[in-house]
């Protein structure tokens, strides 16, 4: 009996240290795509957010941990059944709002949308809880109710106006002073799924689109038939300019050929006379040349014959000088005896009848001694 009272008494103590244990010690996990805020109950919440891994707590009971996703997210604000597949919201809930004159325009969209590490302990504060519908749902439809209001149903019903709807949200969104951006919501991407308008409205719109697309057709033809115009205009142009230039061209290259032709028939011409010029003073120089040769060599002659008649008549100077001497006369005598008795010979036939020979001697003689002895 007293052992299993032992037995008993050690066991309670063991379930009381057991709950001791669970109640001093915690054990929390903040996942891989989480980040973790710490309240305590002296110190209240932790300004520091908690990196993902596993946190002992201690004493347990004095500390907790609370988690938020901080992966992307999307919340939708449409009328399809399958909302819950691919994002959160609420079923039946297109957005309403009426446009810049009074259309009613029904938006379709969705938002893609993520917490800010750095301010998550800022939202743990201020939200915590539902931060879709406190924070998300209504900052969307004031932006986009912001937006549309600012635009006819026909401009953001489709086309650029749509596109331009669609971005003037996502940068209204997505600013770093927005109210989404402040509370530590930061807007990824934002799409306009559709915009539903009033079925008499969208017949309106259709009809004027069909008018304004006739209408275009219509300037576009008319656009096509003038350019088809010009064009046939601006070939017949550049067929006349051609046959101009190509005329031009034939005209210039004629005077061209012409011009070179006469210019080729100068030059002969100016080759011919400078030839001719060219010869006549090389016939010129020759006539030049031999009346100057011919002079030279007369003067030559001359003056050969010149010093030659001085040499000659020196010659007989002297020898006549050197007949001068004494008995000279009778030796000269002698000689032109000898020359007339040579000369004589053989002319008896052809004296006059009244000229003897000795009267010619006579006359010779005579003739002789006046040039031996002349007068002084």
């Amino acid at each position: 009996m007293k052992a299993w009272f032992t037995l008993a008494t050690v066991g309670i103590v063991a379930l009381f240290l057991i709950a001791i244990s669970f109640l001093m010690f915690d054990f929390e996990t903040v996942r891989g795509n989480e980040i973790g805020v710490m309240e305590t109950w002296s110190g209240g919440v932790e300004d520091e957010a908690l990196a993902p891994k596993t946190y002992i707590l201690f004493p347990g009971f004095m500390k907790k941990i609370y988690t938020y996703d901080v992966s992307s997210q999307i919340f939708v604000m449409n009328d399809l059944d399958n909302t819950a597949e691919f994002g959160e919201g609420r079923r039946r809930d297109s957005y309403r709002v009426q446009s810049k004159e009074g259309q009613d325009m029904t938006i379709s969209m969705n938002v893609r949308w993520r917490i800010d590490p750095a301010k998550v302990v800022h939202l743990h504060k201020t939200v915590r809880e539902a931060i879709v519908e406190k924070v998300v749902r209504p900052e969307l439809m004031r932006a986009v109710k912001d937006e549309a209001t600012t635009r006819t149903a026909i401009e953001a019903y489709s086309g650029s106006g749509l596109v331009d709807l669609q971005k003037s949200i996502i940068e209204r969104l997505s600013a770093a002073d927005s109210n989404m951006r402040l509370q530590g919501i930061i807007v990824e991407s934002f799409v306009i799924e559709k915009i539903s308008l009033d079925p008499e409205y969208i017949g309106e719109i259709k009809a004027r689109q069909v008018a304004t697309q006739k209408q275009l057709r219509m300037v576009e033809e008319e656009k096509a038939a003038m350019a088809e115009a010009q064009k046939v205009k601006a070939e017949a142009q550049a067929q006349y300019e051609k046959a101009l230039v190509e005329a031009r061209r034939d005209k210039e290259v004629g005077i061209l050929e012409y011009e070179k032709k006469a210019e080729q028939e100068v030059l002969a011409a100016e080759a011919s006379a400078k030839q001719v010029e060219l010869a006549a003073e090389a016939d010129k120089k020759k006539v030049v040349l031999a009346a100057e040769a011919e002079k030279e060599s007369g003067e030559l002659k001359a003056d050969a014959i010149l010093a030659l008649g001085m040499a000659e008549a020196e010659a007989t100077k002297l020898n006549l000088q050197a007949y001068a001497v004494e008995g000279a006369d009778a030796f000269v005598k002698i000689e032109i005896s000898k020359q007339i008795a040579e000369a004589f010979k053989n002319i008896d036939g052809y004296l006059p009848q009244d000229m003897k020979v000795n009267l010619l001697s006579e006359s010779f003689m005579k003739s002789v001694q006046q040039v031996m002895s002349p007068k002084q």
